[in-house]
Formats: C-alpha cells, sequence, structure tokens
C-alpha cells in the first residue's frame, strides 16, 4: 500500500474537491483521481462519496483518514527525529486565530530565541477549520482555535475524529472594540441593543463542524449592518477608521489600543462566552519551545485578565 496515497486522500478530504486538492498537490486531477481510485480498489471500500457540491467521506472513509492521518504524522515525527541528531535548529510552528494576546505571545517567544543559532519558525493566522487541518495534517505542530462557547461541543468531536490533542488556554467574556471616537466609547454601560445603529466587522470564516455555514451567525444578536474581514490588521484599521464600527473581541494589549487609538469596553447581558483551544497530534511531545510557549500564553491570560475583568 502506497502511503504517498494516504497524503492524496487526506487533501482530497482537506478540500472537499479533488480538482482543488490535485491543484494543492501541483499534480493533474485525472492523475489524482486514479490514484484515489486505487487506493479504493486496494482497501475493498469507497472513501470518498461523490455529491453535486464535491466529494465528501463515507463512513469507512472517515475512519481509514484517521488511521493515514496518524500514519502520516508517525512518518514525519521519524524524519523529523532523524535530521535532529546533530541539528542547533530552534524549530516552532504554530496555527492561530487572529488575536493580538497570542501573537504577543508569539513575538516574545521568538524574542527568546538564541539569535546566535539557526531557528526555523513557521506562523500563520486562519479559521478554526482551518488551524485543525493545518495541525492534523502536519503542516504545522501547534495550533489554537477560537470558538463561542455554545460551539465547543461540535469541535471537541472534530478533534477526536482527527486524532488530536487540546488544552484549554482561555476562556472569556468577549469584549467590544471601538475606536475612541464612536459614541459607545465614554457610555458607562452598554447593552445589545444599543449595538443596533452600528455596523459590525466580523470575520468572514465562520464554519463550524457538523453546522450548516448558515448557523454560524448568532440567531439572537441584534441586527445590524455587518463587514467580513479575514484578517486581524484590516480589522484594527477598519475600527479605527470608521468610528461607527465595532467589533467582538478577547482582552486586547495596550500596544494595540495605543496604536489604533481604540478602546475595550463591556457588554452587559451579551452572552457572549469564547474559548481558545490548543491542539497537537496525538503522538506528537511538546518541545522546550511549546511549553515556554505556553508559559507565556498563560502569563498573558493572567495580566490581561486583570486589566479588562476588575
Amino acid at each position: 500500500m502506497n502511503t504517498l496515497h494516504f497524503k492524496y486522500a487526506v487533501e482530497v478530504e482537506r478540500c472537499g474537491s479533488i480538482t482543488q486538492a490535485a491543484e494543492n498537490l501541483y499534480m493533474a486531477q485525472p492523475n489524482l483521481s486514479k490514484s484515489i481510485k486505487e487506493l479504493e480498489d486496494t482497501l475493498g471500500f469507497q472513501i470518498f462519496a461523490r455529491t453535486s457540491r464535491g466529494v465528501v467521506p463515507t463512513a469507512r472513509g472517515r475512519e481509514f483518514l484517521v488511521y493515514a492521518r496518524g500514519i502520516l504524522n508517525q512518518l514525519q515525527a521519524m524524519e523529523a527525529l532523524s535530521q535532529r541528531h546533530d541539528d542547533a535548529t530552534q524549530r516552532f510552528s504554530l496555527s492561530m486565530p487572529r488575536a493580538g494576546y497570542i501573537a504577543d505571545c508569539f513575538s516574545a517567544l521568538v524574542d527568546s530565541l538564541d539569535k546566535g543559532s539557526p531557528m526555523d519558525i513557521r506562523v500563520r493566522e486562519a479559521s478554526a477549520l482551518h488551524t485543525i487541518n493545518d495541525v492534523a495534517d502536519g503542516q504545522f505542530q501547534l495550533g489554537i482555535f477560537r470558538t463561542e462557547s455554545k460551539d465547543a461541543g461540535y469541535y471537541l468531536n472534530y478533534l477526536r475524529e482527527k486524532s488530536l490533542q487540546y488544552e484549554p488556554v482561555w476562556e472569556y467574556d468577549a469584549l467590544l472594540l471601538l475606536s475612541q471616537e464612536h459614541p459607545l466609547a465614554a457610555h458607562d454601560r452598554i447593552e445589545p441593543e444599543n449595538l443596533t445603529p452600528y455596523t459590525q466587522i466580523i470575520y468572514g470564516d465562520l464554519a463550524v463542524p457538523y453546522l450548516p455555514a448558515s448557523d454560524a451567525l448568532r440567531a439572537d444578536e441584534p441586527p445590524s449592518s455587518r463587514i467580513q474581514v479575514y484578517g486581524r490588521l484590516e480589522q484594527l484599521d477598519l475600527l479605527s477608521r470608521l468610528p461607527d464600527t465595532y467589533m467582538w473581541a478577547s482582552p486586547e494589549t495596550p500596544t494595540a489600543l495605543r496604536r489604533f487609538s481604540l478602546v475595550m469596553r463591556k457588554c452587559f447581558n451579551a452572552g457572549m462566552r469564547y474559548q481558545d483551544i490548543l491542539i497537537y497530534p496525538t503522538s506528537y511531545q511538546l518541545s522546550v519551545l511549546d511549553r515556554r510557549f505556553i508559559s507565556l500564553l498563560s502569563s498573558a491570560r493572567a495580566r490581561l485578565s486583570h486589566q479588562a475583568y476588575t
């Protein structure tokens, strides 16, 4: 059985499309389709069902893909082990949400490294599902994703399906991020209905495992205009330039608030509870740098919680 075919199948599942997977793998679509068919013939069952919207794993296909990802992760770990015997390279990789305190912790980690030794550092901001797939597919060793607490169960089931370990980083009540010039910036008490006249900035990738995309927007939010963005700096710049906009966020760092002339405000009775969750492969052993980063997260959480909620 060719383990390269495992890689092909995992990529097809990640994309939900053979055409897109073939493009990502730099191969012709007919050749990828043939490889998947050969793998299915070898296994004796269908891995993917073809639908009008692409391809989805069958029940037995999902079970196979769990094992395939595990084998690929083990192979990657063995390759890394063979490269590490005399390697002084400082390695760290993270797929993360668009969160200021996490970005600050990443910068602090890099700043703590030995500048005289080689380093291999990778970071990417991504949606929750992309982060989970980044880690499950071995592209990044660590991931942090953000979810509303009400949706956490869907994600935890998805993590088990992907053979990923998880640890809570922070559960918090979301705060309003506003321009200093926003009409509500000076209000002592803000209620959800006060937000109705204003434009909400949201991230445009709100998919939740097992839920239709249409269910991702909160039905109980006050109706408002929305601007969808896909990057943290876009969000902060828009909030600064458009004083009638707002965004729900984790406690922001004082540096970012000063730089973009923003303020954080509580919103009473909003019920906006979020969780940031750390993930990594079941077979992965946390490195010294990983543990240093987790310690930085813990310190940032304690510091920002005190500033934002007391």
